[in-house]
């Protein structure tokens, strides 16, 4: 796990970037070495930082560039069937002088172009540049487990991990607020591919790549898509089958290292299974990592502890209090480089900074609940409701018409909303439209260009397998910036097997029926049916892995909150009702309304103007 940075000049020598800067700030995702080339042109620049994992040896440096020097790669992440495809290549006469998977990232690219892509089983991201044909490559992994953003100007383009390496590149000088993507922002508390805050820079989209030339031109395109509709051919016991099979074989992947590996203990189901089937296919013990919270609400590491007797693991376990959430704020803000909103954050940067102090790669059960409906409450209201949709919305909306048709017991998503996916919508987004509006006068609309909840089907089938897309391509995403920054924030690299291609594959497969009971509101039976196998216990609500935000923003925070908003008339140039701004603080204050799903993204939004958004704005210009 490492970073990686970079430019492209279009027509022109080197932009005068500080690199040695812009290393030095993803120097926490690679403590362990760095590396600059420039290709002899002064076209094309690659950076790198590493945190050495695999093949530990000075062979394993990046850039790393080809023995006739017409090849050059950096490569962020992990490729777990990388011994696979080095049999495959040397084959066909290729070489090798180190032992890891950079190597023959660079050997498959060479060979194969960009088809190589299709065959990398793993998370990354990587630029990749032809000097001869003064080409550069860069994409992102499948499911969007690493990072990559870029900036595209008439001088050329630049690629980072972080998006304040971004902000510090000389081309990034005077460039204006996106609006599509701050209403993205305000409404989702993250900015999804292939948006980014400021107008011209972008997150590169999981499963694409972008390649570029000198002469200016551009050509992108889509190596991997998740289904958003496949017929199943997998239910009841063969699906749990073919299931626990995948995941066993992932995690044995996946435990692949040349330094110790150890786990994220939830009291869930995914990331017990993950530590469960990593003490099957491993000798030693495993030892395994939980935050708690001291909230009856989000507190989950009486059920960790449970689950670690009855495996078997070493447990740590460490709680977070109201005083840390001021003392980590800073860290928080500094460690998400574009805006964020998710506070879930806190406890993923505690319980990274625990594992840290021991280990450098992490085994964790993300991905369960978007492939397997683990999100009970959505799904099963989405679903169940999706059969009355077969009748008009103004139906479903006047009495008359609902008293008439017999129809008067509907779901209250049947009568007020036009659509599922604007129901969806809705759930994504954590101040209503009315408060948005309220605090910020001139709010922008939803960008008509974000199509993520554009869907209009009614038919129960078609209906579950779009919501696990939707949760796969949208909400996953939040989820997965989280991790990658609360985590590289401490040098530590988490590695999610339940996104592994094998698992993904077989996933789609399977019929939802066989994941989800709607009567008895239980997501994920496969996982909990393999769960079973090694452990009695099993907690059947879903809590979400989060703090007490709430009471911080009324106690510990609150000072924070009132200087950062209450005091400030606008938020990156957007106007802020001032009067509306208070009220609405005042109803969580008072507990007339539990608003901080939405309160803390603007405060995080607030800081992050004043941590880096200012801080770009006063350097030089190019």
């Amino acid at each position: 796990m490492c970073g990686i940075a970079g430019e492209l000049c279009i027509n022109s020598r080197s932009s005068g970037a500080n690199w040695e800067h812009i290393s030095s700030l993803m120097k926490r995702r690679g403590p362990d070495d760095a590396g600059l080339w420039c290709s002899p042109e002064q076209l094309c620049t690659l950076v790198f930082r590493r945190l050495a994992i695999l093949d530990l040896s000075p062979t394993g440096h990046q850039p790393m560039v080809s023995e006739d020097g017409r090849y050059a790669l950096v490569f962020n992440g992990e490729i777990y069937n990388f011994r696979e495809l080095r049999k495959k290549l040397e084959a066909n006469g290729a070489t090798f002088r180190s032992t890891g998977d950079s190597e023959v990232v660079l050997r498959a690219l060479i060979a194969l172009g960009r088809d190589a892509l299709e065959l990398f089983n793993g998370m990354f991201a990587l630029a990749f540049y032809d000097q001869l044909e003064q080409r550069l490559l860069i994409a992102r992994d499948h499911a969007g487990i690493k990072p990559l953003y870029y900036l595209k100007t008439a001088k050329g383009v630049v690629f980072a991990s972080q998006y304040d390496q971004i902000l510090a590149h000389p081309w990034s000088q005077g460039l204006t607020v996106s609006h599509d993507a701050l209403a993205l922002y305000l409404r989702l508390s993250y900015i999804p591919a292939p948006f980014a805050i400021l107008e011209n820079t972008h997150m590169l989209e999981p499963g694409t790549w972008m390649e570029f030339r000198t002469d200016g031109q551009t050509r992108d395109g889509r190596y991997y898509n998740f289904p958003q509709y496949e017929a199943p051919s997998l239910s009841g016991n063969a699906a749990y089958e073919a299931v626990d099979h995948a995941i066993t074989n992932a995690v044995k992947r996946q435990l692949v290292s040349d330094v110790p590996v150890a786990a994220f203990l939830s009291g869930g189901i995914d990331s017990p299974l993950i530590t469960a089937k990593m003490l099957a296919a491993s000798d030693s013990r495993i030892e395994a990592f939980t935050i708690g919270t001291g909230s009856d609400v989000t507190d989950e590491s009486g059920d960790a502890a449970v689950y670690a007797r009855q495996l078997g693991v070493k447990h740590v376990v460490e709680h977070v209090t109201s005083d840390q959430a001021l003392e980590m704020l800073d860290d928080v803000i500094t460690a998400c480089g574009e805006p964020f909103g998710d506070y879930s954050i806190f406890p993923t940067m505690l319980v990274s900074q625990l594992a840290s102090q021991g280990y450098k790669v992490i085994l964790s059960g993300d991905g369960g609940d978007e492939l397997f409906w683990g999100y009970t409450k959505r799904a099963a209201t989405l679903i169940d409701a999706a059969s009355g949709f077969k009748s008009p919305h103004w139906v479903r909306t006047a009495r008359w018409g609902l008293k008439r048709l017999g129809l008067g017991n509907m779901p209250h998503i049947l009568k007020h909303y036009p659509t599922l996916g604007n129901w969806q919508q809705d759930k994504h987004s954590h101040l209503s439209e009315s408060r948005l509006g309220a605090i910020f006068p001139a709010l922008p609309g939803w960008p008509a260009r974000y199509q993520a909840f554009d869907y209009s089907g009614w038919e129960s089938d078609k209906t579950a397998q779009w919501l696990r897309w939707n949760e796969f391509t949208s909400h996953l995403s939040m989820v997965l910036l989280k991790v990658d920054r609360a985590s590289m924030f401490h040098s530590l690299e988490v590695r999610v097997p339940l996104l592994d291609r094998e698992v993904i594959s077989v996933a789609t497969q399977v019929d939802w029926q066989s994941c989800l009971d709607i009567k008895n509101m239980r997501g994920k039976i496969p996982l909990r049916n393999s769960l079973a196998r090694y452990t009695s216990h099993q907690t059947q609500g879903k809590r979400g892995f989060s703090v007490p935000m709430g009471a911080w923003l009324r106690t510990s925070l609150q000072s924070v909150f009132e200087q950062a908003l209450l005091d400030r008339s606008d938020i990156l140039g957007m106007e802020i009702d001032h009067k509306a701004m208070q009220k609405i603080y005042k109803q969580h204050l008072n507990g007339q309304a539990e608003l901080a799903w939405g309160l803390w993204p603007l405060l995080s939004l607030s800081l992050w103007e004043q941590r880096h958004y200012q801080k770009q704005r006063m350097l030089p210009s190019a």
